[in-house]
């Protein structure tokens, strides 16, 4: 019922109910027991009726708050990841207000995702964070940024099928004429994840000046140590209890003229030992060191006198050219050109793949350096690699 409608209830009872007593008094005498109780019933029934108004009134008057600090919240910034992993990291989980906790829990990891931390795991960063992390690594970690990437949530042992088909046609085949069956020979390379972890430490001076890019500081210097460690692994890495390194899981390709130098001949022979089904692939370049990359530079004209063996390129994010192929600096591979050693990569790079497990997670270390009003931060990922085909990778060695 309405409390306009309550209220001339209310009004009808009390004009009624004072009524019985206005007449008692004219005419010079006590209430009656029946008008008595008339008068009771009507004096609790209009009580009754008054507490259902303050209710509503109370209830109208509460929905116009909640209105009201709905439009607030409305209008006001909402709470994002980004902001809330930053709060994070400048004051701690103290900091957050219930919206931001939410969030950061979230991006919550889960311990099985790294050894060696809390119960709790870390944080998952949030993706501007993890794109900052990302470019990092593409200025320092040069197999992965050409490599085939495999981004899984989890880090449970993987096989990842692999197959060869390159030797295999289709059949030409008259009309009404059956079809030969062909079947596909599958094989598997078992991926796992290794961890790799960097650890800084940061005044608490630095952390309550705003004007300090945390985020920028933290991506960059913890982005580029995992990319060099990692990157040493992927490129040489043997394969137990770490990944398998292009390098090691590469097939001969060319064994090299000489000892202590590298021929035109030598990266010709190398680049067509490639089957040209992977050979004529946009992913399908070489990898070497500086050194190597310079010593082949100096080699000056090709054969024919007329191009440049080694072409530098010209527009910015673009590769160098050896022979017209695409060269990728590896300063984690041979840095120089001696006996028996592997001193360029041929490959096409998506048989190459890199396998990223759970993302990039944060710690913040809240005590361990407070003697010194310093905070620790732990960032770790979780990373694999191995070389899909070694048809399609290939190497050229030293005499």
């Amino acid at each position: 019922m309405k409390n306009i409608e309550l209220r001339g209830q209310r009004a009808e009872l009390i004009k009624n109910a004072t009524a019985i007593v206005d007449a008692a008094q004219k005419e010079g005498r006590s209430l009656t027991g029946e008008e008595k109780s008339k008068f009771d019933a009507m004096e609790a029934d209009a009580r009754s009726i008054k507490e259902q108004i303050d209710t509503l009134e109370r209830a109208a008057d509460l929905k116009k708050e909640l209105a009201a600090n709905t439009e607030a919240r409305a209008a006001a910034p909402k709470a994002s990841k980004k902001g809330a992993f930053e709060k994070y990291l400048r004051n701690g989980m103290g900091a957050l207000n219930a919206e931001e906790r939410a969030l950061m829990g979230e991006m919550r990891g889960t311990s099985t995702q790294v050894v060696g931390t809390d119960s709790l795991g870390g944080f998952l960063v949030p993706q501007d964070f993890s794109d900052e992390l990302d470019i990092a690594t593409l200025f320092t970690g040069e197999v992965e940024r050409v490599a085939k990437k495999l981004n899984t949530a989890g880090g449970a042992l993987l096989d990842y099928p692999t197959i060869n088909d390159t030797a295999t046609d289709a059949n030409l085949i008259s009309e009404a004429a059956a079809v030969t069956v062909q079947d596909m020979t599958f094989a598997n390379k078992q991926l796992s994840a290794y961890n790799y972890a960097s650890q800084v430490r940061v005044s608490m001076q630095l952390l309550q000046d705003n004007a300090f890019d945390l985020n920028a500081f933290l991506a960059e210097s913890m982005g580029e140590r995992i990319a060099r460690a990692s990157n040493g692994a992927l490129t040489t890495g043997t394969g137990s209890s770490q990944p398998q390194g292009i390098v090691t899981g590469s097939a001969l390709g060319k064994t090299a003229a000489g000892a202590t130098a590298i021929t035109e001949s030598d990266l010709l022979d190398l680049v067509y030992s490639i089957d040209p089904s992977y050979r004529n692939k946009e992913s399908f370049g070489l990898m070497m060191h500086d050194n190597v990359a310079s010593a082949i530079r100096a080699l000056g004209f090709g054969s024919s006198n007329d191009f440049p063996i080694f072409v530098p390129s010209m527009e910015a994010g673009q590769p160098d050219r050896i022979l017209g192929v695409p060269v990728y600096i590896n300063n984690d591979m041979q840095s120089s050109i001696a006996t028996g050693t592997k001193t360029v990569i041929a490959a096409d790079f998506s048989k190459y793949v890199v396998r990223n497990a759970g993302g990039v997670q944060f710690v913040r270390l809240n005590e361990r350096y407070m003697d010194e009003l310093e905070i620790g931060f732990v960032a770790y990922a979780r990373k694999d690699g191995a070389v899909l085909d070694s048809r399609a990778v290939k190497h050229l060695i030293q005499a």
